[in-house]
């Protein structure tokens, strides 16, 4: 989703196709304006810009590379664009590439730009927080719900989110390319003919991504650090759980 006027920045691949339609629910969650529902179904910072990267393809299928690529795109381009908040809402088992999307997602950090990385959702019972959430320097996203899955804090090399979001049915855009058969979503999910129910860390991400952009639109001064320490001290405040009324004024 871009805002006016619409462009075609990057991709990584040679032709515009369909959005991988989580992808789009997830621009909504931090973006969107809700117009299609008479402002019912808004995202959290609906007057944000929207720079999008498409590094998926139309099942949801990436590699690690691409990501790096697109994070590069982001250093080179973000002056330009004023780019102060990156939502990451991917992740790999793959523990060979841990290392380049750390160092991809903390230089982005150390540039003065705040990247929130989704966490694993529990699968099977085998948790982990897959790259790049497993950086120190970034602010990682729980889902609230899925909360009890997480192993305690420090009693294992995992460890826990840095905070949690709500992340269960979350009401966001619909993307119009959108095949059931292929992406393996119900029906039963829609809302209307605009807007779905999606749930998950790729969901709970853009909550807090989306809170992070209205922290730096008051206090636009902050760094990085200083932006995931004040919605951190936030959520703890509320027992763990970041909800826009937490927001410090």
């Amino acid at each position: 989703m871009f805002l006016p006027p619409f462009a075609y920045e990057y991709a990584a691949f040679p032709v515009p196709y369909p959005s991988f339609a989580p992808a789009t629910h997830v621009t909504g969650i931090a973006c969107g304006n809700g117009t299609l529902s008479g402002g019912r179904y808004r995202g959290i910072a609906p007057q944000a810009h929207i720079i999008s990267l498409k590094i998926l393809d139309a099942m949801g299928q990436g590699t690690s590379l691409r990501a790096i690529r697109a994070m590069r795109w982001i250093l080179d381009n973000a002056p330009q664009y004023n780019i102060k908040v990156v939502n990451l809402s991917i992740g790999t088992n793959d523990r060979r590439v841990h290392r380049p999307l750390q160092e991809a997602v903390e230089s982005l950090w150390h540039k003065g730009i705040v990247v929130v990385a989704a966490a694993a959702n529990p699968d099977g019972g085998t948790h982990f927080l897959p790259p790049p959430s497993l950086s120190p320097s970034i602010l990682s996203v729980g889902t609230w719900e899925d909360r009890e899955w997480f192993p305690a804090k420090q009693t294992t090399s995992v460890g826990q989110p840095d905070l949690w979001a709500h992340g269960e049915n979350i009401i966001s855009v619909l993307s119009p390319d959108y095949n059931f058969s292929l992406q393996n979503r119900f029906k039963s999910s829609i809302v209307d003919h605009s807007y779905i129910a999606m749930s998950g860390a790729s969901m709970a991400t853009p909550m807090v991504s989306g809170m992070a952009a209205c922290l730096l639109e008051r206090f636009p001064s902050l760094t990085p650090s200083q932006v995931k320490q004040r919605l951190c001290a936030a959520a703890e405040k509320n027992g763990g759980l970041l909800e826009p009324s937490c927001l410090p004024e």
